[in-house]
């Protein structure tokens, strides 16, 4: 589980790192303050120069946090030294740091400005830390990201593929479709055998099969995008996380907007339970009652579709958390 947030009076300094793929723009503050800036490269290699500017600023680890964005896997190698070396390290969402610049009324948009911002805003909150996965969650993670990555690409092969008048180009598309098919048949292969070594993974997979809608390449994604269960304190934490939750637009008694999805959040979560929905949509018992009452009140094809996701994502929850399998008898009438 992760742990709970501390607070900023048994601190010392806030560390704010913006991540770019080639470097690390570094701001260093403590009560009164800015402290100092640095910028180094973003290699494991040069990580030491890191660890050596902090020892030099005297920010020790057991009284310095570590804010830094998600980065799209370019902050990974960062946030691993700096918590094996005992700092307390925080990844969190961009959108709350672009949230926080804006109430700051920040106009400066530089990577020395930004860094100096997170280290405010790690400073400011009390935030939870980051724990690292373990090397089997994290090939699990690498694996389903490389598939989903593929599909992806095979989707704009095939849109391609169907544009092109000439046959020689259209011969050219057929290859490339076939060999991008072969990979993704590869690399499922690949996930199913990780899986099957791990029990660690072959567990929760196992029981989220038994989720009517839920395959084994869905429920792999599911594991290693959504982590341990405990990460999460309610099966409404876990959708939040991948953005399937209501996003409400009222003010007043004159604006009324439809709710929509939030989309804020791990999109290959949310991606994931698209087509599975709309499975369980027809054969999952719980979402399907679920789905027609939403009909029935006039809801549209693509809400209720969101709906089934958000719905469908809350069963994995449970499933995961209970340890047990699906048990239709718990989801009467959805």
């Amino acid at each position: 589980m992760e742990e709970a947030p501390t607070s900023s009076s048994t601190l010392a300094f806030s560390l704010g790192i913006d991540v770019g793929k080639a470097r690390l723009e570094l701001a260093l503050r403590g009560e009164e303050g800015a402290v100092a800036q640095t910028t180094v490269s973003n290699c494991p290699e040069e990580h030491e120069q890191l660890l050596s500017w902090l020892r030099d600023q005297g920010a020790r680890p057991e009284k310095t946090c570590v804010c830094m964005e998600s980065s799209g896997g370019f902050e990974k190698s960062v946030a691993l030294c700096l918590h094996e070396e005992g700092y307390r390290v925080s990844v969190v969402n961009p959108r709350r740091i672009k949230g926080y610049a804006s109430s700051q009324l920040q106009r400066t948009k530089t990577d020395a400005a930004d860094a100096a911002l997170i280290a405010r805003f790690g400073w400011r909150e009390d935030l939870r830390a980051w724990n690292p996965p373990s090397g089997a969650e994290s090939r699990l993670q690498e694996l389903t990201r490389a598939r989903q990555a593929l599909k992806k690409e095979k989707t704009r092969a095939q849109n391609r593929r169907d544009e092109a008048e000439d046959e020689a180009v259209c011969r050219a598309h057929r290859g490339l479709l076939d060999e991008i098919e072969r990979q993704i048949e590869n690399l499922e292969e690949e996930i199913e055998e990780h899986i099957e070594e791990h029990p660690k993974l072959s567990r929760p997979c196992s029981l989220l099969e038994t989720i009517p809608g839920i395959g084994r390449q869905t429920a792999a994604i599911v594991r290693a995008e959504l982590g341990s269960h405990e990460r999460f304190e309610s099966a409404r934490q876990a959708a939040a996380y991948a953005g399937l939750v209501p996003h409400h637009h009222e003010s007043g008694t004159s604006v009324r907007g439809r709710p929509r999805m939030s989309k804020v959040g791990n999109g290959r979560l949310r991606r994931a339970m698209y087509f599975p929905a709309m499975t369980a949509l027809r054969f999952n018992a719980a979402v399907k009652a679920f789905g027609n009452r939403l009909r029935e009140r006039g809801k549209e094809k693509m809400v209720v579709v969101g709906a089934a996701m958000r719905k469908l994502l809350h069963i994995c929850y449970g499933v995961l958390k209970s340890g047990r399998p699906f048990d239709p008898s718990l989801h009467p009438g959805a």
